[in-house]
Parts: structure tokens; C-alpha cells; sequence
């Protein structure tokens, strides 16, 4: 049953054999919320230009941190480029614990290149890289939301070589298996950052489904999110899909 899940989300996604030829995902968007006021000083970083690779969790973040510069997520590993194409700071990022643990409350460039990297990269690939090896997927009780509706669960562990909020996390997903929920604990944060990540609006770009607006909520004990209380806020003005090979050859 597992499997017909993760088969069924991923069709419902633009399918996996389509995934397979996209090489990277160019992302445009903006973010705000109270949580980067607690990390990074100013609850807004507008406009986001990320380009995400699809064979591993690489990420690329043009202008960042300013003009001219690149930020690089890289597995664990983070560096920036100047305008001179030389890399001026680097940092390796295999014990993550060192970000909640800080002396200083607020987090440096590194600190959040590496933090929207992997998620961004999560963000984008999910659900085909449950398909990965190393993936280790379980099809849970459906799930009553707080709006009605039903929804599918998979519980998913990932492998240590993939960076990401936590090791276990939820996926729920609607009726016609597109994900519209997904519970995790942000472990860069705090333990305690236990959120419900919601993806809304979606709208297809050269065939892949992708979600436009992405809201996340505090969550707490019994597995409900704090609606008031919204945390993050994620729109992307424009996803351009950059192909291995050309899409009418797919």
C-alpha cells in the first residue's frame, strides 16, 4: 500500500519519469514571518532567487547575501562567492546542533543559506526523492484535519546523507494526492520548533505541480496546528523548470 501512496502523490505531481528529466528548478519568491525575526534579525527576505538542483541537495541563492555574491548550499557544506567568483567564507554544517547551541541568538549568512537551502531543496523535490534510496516510507492512518478534510499520511525517515528539518516527519496528502500538510520539527531551530508546514494554491509549471504559497504553524502537543499563529509565510512569484532534455522529447 505503501508504495501505490508514493506512486499515486508522485503522479499527482506532474509524475515521476517527467521529475527524472528536469535538471534544476529555478525558484522566485518571497518570505516573512516572526521566525526570522528570532534567527535573523528582519521578519522579510523578498526576493528569493534560488536555483535547486535535482540529483543532490544543492542549492544556489543569487544576490545573497547581496548584490553580486552567490550563496551555495552543498550537502552539508555552505560557502559564498563574491562578484570575483572567489569564495570568501565557508562552513560545514555535519553537526547542525552547533546552530541551536550558539552563544549569539541570531544566526550569520552561512547560518541561513544553509537553513533555506536544504529546505528549499526538501520543498522541491518532495514527494519524488521518497523514491530514493535510503528512504524509508510508511503509509500511517488517515488523517481528519482541522478543515474536514481526509487526508493520507506517509510517515517518511530520511537518510543520514540528506539535510533537512528532522530525520522523521509527515506527509499528508488530499484527495487527489497532492501534499497539502507536512509536520516536522525544525532541529536547526530548537527541539521544541515543532511545526505544520501547509501548501496551498497550487499551479502547474511545464507539467509539475508545484504549491505557490506555503504557510507554517505552530504545533503542538496533540498534533493540531495553532492557526492564529502563523510563523512563516513562503510566496513564489515564478517557478521556471530547466530541462535535461527538452519536454516534447519526454
Amino acid at each position: 500500500m505503501t508504495n501505490d501512496l508514493i506512486n499515486r502523490i508522485c503522479n499527482a505531481h506532474g509524475g515521476l519519469n517527467r521529475w527524472q528529466m528536469v535538471e534544476s528548478i529555478e525558484l522566485h519568491l518571497d518570505i516573512f514571518g516572526p521566525i526570522l525575526i528570532a534567527r535573523f534579525k528582519s521578519p522579510w527576505l523578498p526576493n528569493i532567487i534560488a536555483n535547486v538542483f535535482t540529483d543532490r541537495p544543492y542549492v544556489s541563492l543569487h544576490n545573497f547575501p547581496e548584490e553580486g555574491h552567490t550563496g551555495i548550499f552543498d550537502g552539508y557544506d555552505v560557502y559564498i562567492y563574491n562578484a570575483n567568483d572567489k569564495i570568501y567564507c565557508e562552513r560545514n554544517y555535519s553537526n547542525c546542533d552547533e546552530l541551536k547551541t550558539k552563544p549569539r541568538l541570531h544566526w550569520d549568512h552561512l547560518d541561513l543559506i544553509y537553513f533555506l537551502g536544504y529546505a528549499l531543496w526538501n520543498y522541491s523535490c518532495s514527494p519524488y526523492i521518497f523514491n530514493d534510496k535510503g528512504f524509508d516510507c510508511r503509509q500511517g492512518e488517515d488523517w481528519l484535519d482541522h478543515d474536514g478534510s481526509l487526508l493520507s499520511t506517509l510517515h517518511v525517515r530520511y537518510p543520514g546523507h540528506i539535510p533537512t528539518h528532522c530525520k522523521q516527519q509527515v506527509f499528508y496528502f488530499d484527495q487527489k494526492g497532492l501534499l497539502k500538510r507536512n509536520d516536522y520539527t525544525a532541529d536547526v531551530i530548537s527541539t521544541l520548533a515543532s511545526g505544520s508546514h501547509y501548501c496551498q494554491d497550487y499551479k502547474i509549471f511545464d507539467g509539475l505541480s508545484f504549491p505557490t504559497h506555503r504557510t507554517v504553524f505552530p504545533r503542538i502537543w496533540n498534533g493540531k496546528p495553532l492557526k492564529p499563529f502563523k510563523i512563516m509565510d513562503g510566496r513564489f512569484k515564478n517557478i521556471l523548470i530547466n530541462w535535461r532534455q527538452e519536454p516534447e522529447a519526454i
